[in-house]
């Protein structure tokens, strides 16, 4: 019964935070109901995309979902399931779900901008440019990553003795491959060949989905049973037809599809795939929690004392992985606070949200599902593993753990405990669950580097007129803040832009002619932008580039978080709020990243490098890029905070 305890004290907390916190933050941002939004505004039929908040809801929760609120969990269990679960419950609705919220309100204030844009309204180009290296760099890692595990998923196989399988079974597709856990060749069941499928038969019904929902103004609800019944058959399709592709071609592949769906209109692919995809996810949520009730009602809800995984096993996970803090707070990101979130938020969420309170629906109720995930997954763990078969999977004493397949086998044997399904119908819906959520995220990462991208050309190139707004001689501004009063009014903007507007002279926009505008013309182009984030990936892909960064990405995406929260703090600050409820989180995960970093660098980079290990230069130069990186950021924010302290609040 200790699941069900467990369930219900964090549903009650989720629950509290949702009625209560999240009522506060809204009153602190000073959300309204009645003020138009960016997708309205401007509604230009490919970014800024008016949709209803469900489908809204769900292209949000697939893109930040991912892999990260499960493997997460996963990993860092190690230190014991009560501090995981502490924080997931408390980083989630303090922390996680006030940065979404706030992330998401603030870009749609800003007529639909990222952080970049932001940061260079409020705190000053330095930030900018600063920022604009630092997340292309980091968007660039998460999609290189995602395309290498989307491969990797997509064209997955366990072997049969791990899901109690006989060889003579007819489910799966059977190959021999060697055995990661025992080095023996045995057969395998083939598991991404049918996930392949799935993904193939979602993706081309996507159109059609997006079509109905906002071109056919068709019934959500009536579009979501269309949605269920599509993901259905594609599972189907995939137990009848599972493809069988090589790593690469899938990595190809989803190249090609990503480079569409980075510049088509939003609702085309991207946003009606993920409303699709979304319902796998919402239908293995609520799996999991049945069976979890099951399995706890029928006295299976934790192992016995002796063989389960500890309520507290800090000092062990302290050993084998680091200090527990930061290290646990950095390994459990998405299912608590994740800076990837904000990008998500400020880049394609905040564009198609129709209403102002619906940043709360989106932001915040959204994480604090996210958190219910990562606590069910912890609650699959504590049922469905021994410690001694979680070390085993997750961290063998030789070769390299498996977080996917220690999450399937937890899921298999809790489905079993509760439901008496079969351990294989219970892995087959974990990774299914998980890894057709990878390409989600994937294709959201690449047009989030296609808007860095852009914004970037927009900025330094606004002086010309190609990027001008205008004809020669008007303003250059990138946008210019007369039309951000006309979008947002002065309230959503700084009182030194409010009073540029009102009473100084525009700069002149320069004329450009023969190549040089031939070249700015083709910067501005969709598919230009959209090929250069393809292409980065692919660079760092195909070479295993990243592999040698993405060590430190963890500490890095929880530093973006602290940097969000600090520019929410800028921006309340500027209005003359209440800064806490963001300060203190931004303050208490900068200082945990920046820890990260700096013991990184000092226990493992440096004598690393030192001793002649290779794979240690570039995490050293890259720790400290972002390190330097980050303090030039901070700086621009405190020197803005006192170098504006004084100035009269515009008026709301």
């Amino acid at each position: 019964m200790v699941v069900l305890w467990i369930m219900l004290a964090a549903g009650m907390v989720l629950f509290l935070g949702a009625r209560f916190y999240a009522p506060l933050i809204g009153r602190v941002l000073g959300e309204r109901a009645d003020r138009t939004t960016p997708a309205v505004a401007i509604n230009d039929g490919r970014d800024y995309v008016p949709t209803r908040t469900p489908v809204v809801f769900a292209h949000h929760y697939a893109s930040i979902a991912g892999a990260g609120p499960i493997i997460g969990p996963v990993l860092a269990i190690l230190y014991g399931w009560g501090p995981a679960l502490l924080w997931i419950l408390l980083g989630g609705v303090f922390l996680g779900a006030v940065h979404d919220f706030v992330a998401t309100h603030i870009a749609m204030r800003e007529g639909g901008k990222n952080l970049t844009v932001i940061a260079r309204r409020y705190v000053g180009p330095g930030a900018f440019v600063l920022m604009l290296i630092l997340l292309i760099a980091l968007l660039a890692l998460v999609c290189a990553a995602f395309l290498d595990l989307s491969a990797t998923a997509l064209t997955s196989k366990v072997p049969l003795s791990t899901l109690q399988l006989k060889p003579d079974q007819t489910i799966f597709r059977v190959m021999e491959a060697q055995n990661d856990q025992t080095g023996l060749t045995e057969p395998h069941a083939v598991i991404g060949g049918i996930a392949s499928t799935s993904v193939v038969v979602i993706t081309a019904c996507a159109p059609l989905i997006g079509f109905l929902y906002l071109k056919g103004k068709w019934p959500v609800w009536l579009c979501s049973l269309l949605a269920i019944g599509i993901c259905a058959v594609s599972i189907l399709f995939g137990l009848k037809w599972p493809m069988s592709v090589s790593p690469l071609t899938w990595k190809l592949i989803i190249s090609g599809y990503v480079l569409l769906a980075a510049g088509l209109p939003v609702w085309f692919f991207l946003q009606s795939r993920d409303f699709i995809n979304v319902h796998i996810l919402y239908a293995g949520i609520g799996f999991l929690l049945v069976a979890l009730l099951a399995a706890a009602w029928r006295g299976g809800g934790q192992m016995a004392w002796e063989t389960a995984i500890p309520l507290n096993n800090w000092t062990e996970g302290s050993d084998q992985l680091g200090a527990g803090w930061p290290t646990m707070f950095v390994i459990i990101a998405c299912g608590a606070v994740s800076g990837f979130h904000s990008l998500c938020a400020g880049g394609t969420t905040c564009k198609q949200l129709i209403n102002e309170k619906a940043a709360r629906q989106v932001g915040y109720y959204g994480m604090l599902l996210e958190s219910f995930l990562a606590v069910c997954v912890v609650c699959c763990l504590i049922v469905g593993m021994s410690f001694g078969d979680y070390k085993g999977y997750c961290y063998p004493q030789a070769g390299d753990g498996n977080a996917v397949l220690t999450f399937a086998m937890a899921v298999g044997q809790t489905s079993y405990v509760g439901l008496g399904l079969p351990v294989a119908a219970g892995a087959l819906g974990a990774m299914l669950l998980l890894e057709g959520f990878l390409v989600t995220t994937l294709d959201t990462a690449v047009r989030l580097t296609r808007y860095m991208i852009e914004e970037g050309w927009a900025t330094f190139f606004s002086r010309y007129d190609v990027f001008g707004s205008g004809a020669v001689g008007q303003s250059a501004q990138a946008p210019k803040p007369a039309e951000l009063i006309e979008l947002v009014g002065t309230e959503g903007l700084t009182v030194e832009q409010t009073h540029t507007v009102k009473s100084q002279p525009e700069a002149e926009l320069i004329a450009t002619s023969g190549f040089k505008r031939m070249l700015l013309r083709f910067l501005k182009y969709y598919w230009v932008n959209s090929g250069l984030a393809v292409g980065l990936m692919l660079l760092l892909a195909l070479t295993n580039g990243y592999n040698a960064v993405w060590k430190i990405f963890g500490a890095s995406n929880q530093l973006l978080a602290a940097l969000a929260l600090l520019l929410g703090t800028t921006w309340l600050m500027r209005r003359g709020r209440v800064i806490w409820y963001t300060l203190l989180p931004a303050l208490f995960m900068l200082v945990t990243s920046l820890t990260m970093l700096v013991q990184l660098l000092g226990t493992k980079y440096l004598p690393g490098w030192k001793a002649g290990q290779s794979a240690m230069i570039p995490l050293a130069i890259a720790d400290i890029l972002i390190l330097l990186l980050t303090a030039g950021i901070v700086y621009f924010i405190v020197r803005s905070w006192v170098r504006r302290s004084m100035e009269p609040v515009p008026a709301e």
